[in-house]
């Protein structure tokens, strides 16, 4: 017993100052940034599906954390440099406001409208935070910005009557500031540009 005791207490000498971070460690596992566009992701998807399905929550959930953060900016929390905190805590009411509008839309033509205002925002976001994210793609009918995983456009403005309408405009590793053509990346073949 006193062994046991005794290897409890070395582990404890060794590894204790890392244990309150290993506690904490999914708590902060992901940036603001990371959290928002799981939610924002989601809408996307029920949106290119005609759908609302989950889209208040998930909206909810992204004016939560941006409410947070524009009460108490944290820019490591944020994911974003330091060179970019200013421009990021400017943004962070706008991520509120719009994504409160969203979580209001009564029905998908306002989802769809608010939608583009918070991802004007999302996009905005996405450009400051390094590393690897979603794409950007953008649709020349509504001439709108929005981010999906993947490659393939699935554009949530106009659901499947335009499905494939847009292109990707910034890929996951690039930067980009969105519009026809700007963000880089080659427009994969057979996607649209209607």
């Amino acid at each position: 017993m006193l062994k046991k005791k005794t290897i409890v207490a070395v582990l404890l000498l060794t590894f204790g100052s890392a244990l309150p971070a290993l506690a904490h460690g999914d708590e902060h596992a992901e940036n603001t940034f990371d959290q928002m566009s799981e939610s924002y992701l989601s809408i996307q998807t029920s949106l290119a599906g005609d759908s609302l399905d989950g889209m208040k929550g998930n909206a909810e959930a992204i004016n939560s954390l941006a409410g947070k953060m524009d009460k108490k900016f944290d820019n490591k929390m944020a994911g974003v440099e330091e060179k970019d905190v200013a421009a990021c805590r400017k943004l962070m009411p706008t991520l509120a406001a719009s994504s409160r509008k969203l979580a209001d839309a009564k029905d998908i033509k306002a989802a769809r409208a608010a939608f583009g205002d918070l991802s004007e925002a999302m996009v905005e976001y996405r450009n400051m935070v390094p590393g690897e994210k979603p794409n950007v793609a953008y649709c020349p009918m509504v001439k709108k910005n929005w981010l999906q995983n993947g490659k393939k456009v699935s554009n949530p403005y106009f659901g499947s009557s335009m499905l494939r309408c847009g292109s990707i405009v910034a890929d996951k590793s690039e930067g980009g500031h969105g519009g026809e053509g700007q963000g880089g990346g080659d427009h994969p073949a057979g996607e649209g540009h209607h």
